[in-house]
């Protein structure tokens, strides 16, 4: 076991409420100052620097350039990797901690600085068309460790030629999953949907990746005018989004869709109306809301999408054997009629073993053997 201090600098993509930085600022949160000297770098001023420990010094590397920078990048002169190459002067660091493959300027400056990188992985292969094919080599090559967030992904990074791999579950603040049974009926009744009715809530950005493409190919198939479907979450400006909206307001199923859109304060009372959770993403390494379903008690319908493999039990509800319209739709008919059996403390006793004290243990294991 390692006893020194060590120097870590992190980095984030955004600083915003995604699962990648949430599960990031829970570890930080927790870290042992007597152990670690950290910083945090973001290449934008998100809204969740503001609740890292305020003695965690915060840096912000240029990454949507301002005219000055926009010309000096044209020259020659990139503005991101000049800050990393002052920071990593100044910040002298034992190791860089890259929270997301999305940033690989990280890897050009550590190179350079022979500093030692840890990748943590919240990707899948369908991500991995972002990068430049070199840019990815660099970070499977010049890691030196590399942290996979299920078996799914471990197995995606060494299929790339990952050497030292090591696996660190996803998980939540179990102490966030608040429901207000009240207010849960009230959003109910605001959407017209009867008492007697099931309610399946999906969540997630409006994604091809997360598959909010195939709503109203569900809701045609199922066709059950006991069915509502929920997507509850943010909305991606683009042609695919308005036009699978266009098809959910023009459906002719008797399934009723809803897109309430971003919800905060009331995400988990969203959450809470379910009768069951369906993910419907077409790559999805370790989703945060599967886990959250699960400790509100809600059985789970999914494709075979990542690492939900990993964590629905028997009890927990159905995971496709393929990405399959039919497949899901058949597991959520069996589960709305009591077909196969689901167990609400089945759920919550799997999900609560996804804990930040848990999490953070196992973190701290992988950071003594390599860090």
């Amino acid at each position: 076991m390692n006893t020194g201090k060590k120097k870590i600098l992190f980095f984030t993509p955004y600083a915003t409420r995604t699962g990648s930085e949430m599960m990031l600022l829970y570890i930080l949160k927790k870290i042992d100052r007597s152990r670690f000297d950290i910083g945090i770098v973001s290449f934008a001023n998100g809204e969740l620097l503001n609740e890292f420990p305020e003695d965690i010094p915060v840096f912000i590397a240029p990454k949507n350039f301002n005219v000055l920078q926009k010309i000096s990048f044209h020259v020659g002169m990139n503005p991101t990797l000049r800050y990393l190459r002052k920071l990593a002067k100044e910040f002298k660091a034992d190791f860089w901690y890259v929270n997301t493959t999305m940033i690989p300027e990280t890897i050009v400056v550590a190179k350079e600085f022979s500093i030692k990188v840890i990748t943590h992985f919240h990707e899948m292969p369908l991500t991995y068309h972002y990068l430049s094919g070199a840019d990815f080599r660099s970070i499977i090559d010049y890691s030196h460790l590399l942290i996979g967030c299920s078996q799914a992904t471990c197995e995606g990074i060494e299929r790339a030629g990952g050497k030292n791999v090591g696996l660190l579950y996803s998980f939540i603040d179990h102490t966030l999953v608040k429901k207000n049974e009240k207010r849960t009926m009230e959003l109910r009744a605001s959407l017209g949907i009867p008492e007697d009715a099931f309610v399946w809530v999906l969540s997630g950005m409006t994604s091809e990746r997360k598959g909010f493409d195939l709503l109203p190919d569900i809701a045609d198939e199922l066709d059950d005018p006991r069915a509502h479907l929920i997507w509850v979450g943010g909305r991606i400006d683009d042609g695919l989004v308005y036009y699978t909206e266009q098809r959910c307001r023009n459906s002719t199923s008797a399934t009723k869709i809803h897109l309430p859109g971003k919800q905060k304060e009331d995400y988990y009372n969203y959450l809470n109306m379910a009768n069951g959770f369906l993910l419907t993403s077409r790559q999805d390494p370790f989703p945060l809301v599967m886990i959250e379903a699960a400790l509100l008690g809600k059985p789970i319908v999914s494709f075979p999408s990542g690492g939900v493999s990993e964590f629905v039990r028997e009890g927990m509800g159905v995971v496709t054997n393929d990405l399959s319209v039919q497949q899901m739709v058949k597991a959520m008919r069996l589960i709305m009629s009591g077909g196969i059996p689901t167990d609400s403390s089945k759920s919550i006793e799997v999900a609560s073993r996804f804990n930040v004290e848990n999490g953070y243990n196992e973190w701290i294991k992988l950071i003594d053997k390599d860090g």
